[in-house]
Parts: C-alpha cells; sequence; structure tokens
C-alpha cells in the first residue's frame, strides 16, 4: 500500500484503527478481535475483508489442537503518514521503511533494560516532533508572509496559485510544476520572471 488516499480511506474508520492497533501487537482471528473490541464478528470479518483488499493486512489458515483451522489476520504494510495543515500549507507525506530498516533487534536485553532503553527512544522522537513542529512553523510563515505580501497581492488568483505551487514545492522543477497545473510554459515562465524581478526591486528599495 503505497497510495495515500486509498490509506486514507480505510484508516479513517474507528473499528479499522482499532483492528489495526490489536494486529500490530499479535495475529489474530475475526473472533478473538470480536470479542477484545466488542464489536460483532459479521463487522469484523466486513472490515478485515476491506483492508486485506487494500493490502493493509493479509491472512493465512492455522491449524489448532482445540478443533478446526482458524484464519488469522496480521498487518503486511509499515508506514508513516503525516499530514499538515496550516493556514497558508497543506502538505500529506507518506513514508515507508526499506526491506532491511524492519529488521528485529538482536540485542539481547532484560525487561527493565528495554523499558529504559525504549523510554530514551520515545524521549528523542518527542525531541524530534518538537524541531519538526518548529520548522513548520518557519516554513509555513515564510509562506503566508510572501503570499500575503505586496507583491502576491497585486497578482490574479491564477498568477497567485502559481506561485503558491511554486514555493510549495521548493525542490520540484519548474516543468514538473507546468504539467501539474496544466498552464501553458510559456506563461507560467513569464510570470515567475516578473515575480522575481519585482522581489528583487523591493528588496532593493529595503536596502536603501
Amino acid at each position: 500500500m503505497n497510495d495515500i488516499d486509498t490509506l486514507l480511506s480505510v484508516i479513517e474508520n474507528p473499528t479499522r484503527r482499532r483492528i489495526l492497533m490489536a494486529l500490530v501487537r499479535e495475529p489474530h482471528y475475526p473472533l478473538q478481535l470480536s470479542k477484545e473490541l466488542g464489536v460483532s464478528q459479521q463487522a469484523i470479518m466486513k472490515n478485515l475483508d476491506i483492508m486485506e483488499k487494500s493490502g493493509l493486512v493479509e491472512s493465512r489458515r492455522e491449524s489448532s489442537d482445540r478443533g478446526p483451522e482458524k484464519i488469522v489476520y496480521r498487518p503486511t504494510s509499515e508506514f508513516t503518514l503525516t499530514i499538515d495543515v496550516r493556514n497558508g500549507m497543506f502538505r500529506a507525506t507518506l513514508s515507508m521503511p526499506k526491506d532491511d530498516e524492519t529488521e528485529q533487534e538482536n540485542t539481547v536485553l532484560e525487561f527493565g533494560e528495554i523499558r529504559e532503553s525504549l523510554f530514551e527512544i520515545d524521549r528523542q522522537i518527542d525531541e524530534f516532533d518538537k524541531m519538526r513542529e518548529e520548522m513548520v512553523r518557519r516554513r509555513n510563515a515564510m509562506m503566508r508572509s510572501f503570499m500575503s505580501g505586496p507583491i502576491a497581492c497585486d497578482l490574479d488568483y491564477l498568477e497567485r496559485s502559481i506561485i503558491y505551487e511554486m514555493l510549495n514545492s521548493p525542490g520540484c522543477d519548474i516543468a514538473e510544476v507546468f504539467r501539474e497545473m496544466g498552464v501553458r510554459e510559456d506563461r507560467m515562465t513569464k510570470i515567475v520572471n516578473e515575480i522575481e524581478c519585482k522581489s528583487k526591486e523591493s528588496k532593493g528599495d529595503e536596502n536603501e
């Protein structure tokens, strides 16, 4: 599963999120999930079917000493989904670990040592999240400052849209932005050149 829209359509459902929370802990069969989550087995099966068709989970048959075979479900995808929504910024990114990044930790630790290590890892993740939030804040402030400034305010809607997309995707090739927006390259190039000239003039006036 590497499509954000498909992923969001699957995990937007609270029951499916609860199922996933159980499955990442260990594989479950439908009756287990039904009892643990307090949801009918029919509803569990319906949601598992959706999750399996989307590639989020997979099923396999396992023999049992206490009765017939059971169908057991487990997650098949590992991912990080990040969505930033600000007044002037929208960004959704989906990252998935490479195969060699999902290997188990081979270091043998005692229970207490594992808890201490996990506590330190969580602390570092929290620090990273704070740093990321500050970077997002700075990014958004720069975007808003330009888009609400005198240069952008003199543009029409299409021109502002072009400038916004170019600022929002600074790492993309200009030609790629052209294609995404369906705007003729000559018109877009002219607008960009005019904006750059106005920006240089405005910066020159401030330095005088």
